[in-house]
């Protein structure tokens, strides 16, 4: 069963291979998933296991299980509010159908079999390492990189991977590489046997760098930070003063780098408009406060929502909470506060698990770029989000 998960993990980004199947749009993620569920639950049937199963969801947290629930119907009730049509419909399924129980199954198969969990950190590990050389390879010879990314006068030039936008590279890898730093952490007391996580996790980080992704940069630089502060020893904390030093080195000596990071305070345009992203988000919030606008209702109303006409469309407000707030409510939002508060009460509260502080600094990177991004409203990024959820 752990292959399932791990299938799962490097089928994500293959949302964007989209077709139709009666008529009805569809990806190659979404499709996968659905044949995910039979898989698993034939298995139980055979290894009658169902009722372990259903016991496992009784065992969970009873808060965090009200909360998870809550998080679910809110999902719900934003496709009821308004018309439904397809694309709120897919909404739903890809954001709430298929990732909220896939939670369930991926907590299941972690405490049936331990290995599970290291299978999906290497899997972690080894999808970081692909994404950084693609990227490297993207960024040095333009080699697969679409030409609108290739620098202009608006951007510099800005690696994706294999993502279709340099930003949802960020958002995918950033809480990944937090989420593994607390397991890296140990392996650096074994440096000659784990040199390969290492290096893996590097490389991971220089795609992330060549992304030229803010909200990225920040997003781990602040969950890095935590780890040394409450949870490192003194010989990471030497390692990490060095590794930023040299850092700071590359970033003055790189003219792209330097400029990416101080262009926002000589008003960029890019960084300017996220004010204005925020207030068309919290005018869409003011006009139904309770319920939100619905699944797509931020994009279905963005002209109404905002004043620029000069600002191109957004299908977010670019703020997790009031990404969260617009679209699917204020139980949305609240289940969300209560589903992360516990998460990281568990992983500071266990700093010494690895995982568990992972899952939290996973958070940390994900709610610090989702202050200036949206982390958790696309394909990709909720299925990650749910799998990881279900280690802790």
């Amino acid at each position: 069963m752990p292959i399932l998960i791990i299938i799962s993990f490097l089928l994500a980004p293959a949302y964007a291979v989209r077709f139709p199947i009666f008529n009805l749009p569809t990806d190659v993620l979404m499709v996968w998933m659905f044949l995910f569920w039979l898989i698993f639950f034939i298995w139980l049937l055979v290894k009658k296991q169902l009722s372990e199963f259903l016991s496992s969801i009784k065992s969970l947290d009873k808060k965090f299980l009200i909360f998870i629930c809550l998080f679910f119907l809110s999902g719900l009730i934003s496709l009821l509010i308004n018309d439904i049509d397809r694309a709120k419909l897919g909404q739903f399924i890809v954001l709430f159908l298929q990732p909220i129980p896939t939670f369930f199954i991926a907590r299941y198969i972690f405490k049936q079999s331990p290995k599970a969990t290291y299978y999906l950190l290497l899997t972690t590990y080894s999808l970081l390492a692909i994404a950084g050389i693609f990227a490297v390879i993207q960024y040095f010879t333009l080699s697969g990189l679409p030409q609108e990314f290739w620098g202009n006068s608006v951007e510099p030039k800005r690696a994706l991977a294999f993502f279709i936008h340099p930003n949802f590279y960020a958002l995918w890898s950033a809480p990944l590489l937090a989420l593994l730093i607390p397991d890296l952490g140990q392996r650096l007391k074994n440096l000659k046997k784990d040199w390969c996580y290492i290096a893996a996790w590097i490389l991971g980080a220089i795609g992330l760098l060549l992304s030229f992704s803010r909200a990225g940069w920040l997003g781990l630089s602040v969950a890095v930070l935590i780890y040394l502060i409450f949870a490192a020893d003194k010989k990471i904390r030497k390692i990490a003063l060095g590794a930023v030093i040299v850092m700071i080195i590359v970033i003055v000596s790189t003219p792209n780098l330097r400029w990416r990071f101080i262009l926002p305070f000589y008003g960029e345009r890019s960084a300017s408009s996220r004010t204005e992203l925020w207030q068309s988000g919290w005018k869409g919030i003011k006009q139904s406060p309770i319920f939100g606008l619905g699944l797509n209702g931020y994009s279905n109303n963005y002209r109404t929502l905002q004043t620029d006409t000069t600002l191109p469309d957004h299908n977010f407000p670019h703020n997790i909470f009031l990404d969260l707030w617009v679209e699917i409510g204020l139980i949305g939002l609240v289940s969300f506060i209560g589903i992360t508060f516990i998460v990281l009460r568990q992983g500071f509260k266990n700093r010494n698990d690895a995982i568990k502080l992972g899952v939290a600094l996973f958070f940390i990177a994900l709610l610090v770029q989702g202050q200036i991004d949206n982390p958790y409203f696309k394909n990709d990024l909720a299925l990650v989000f749910w799998t990881v959820l279900a280690l802790i």
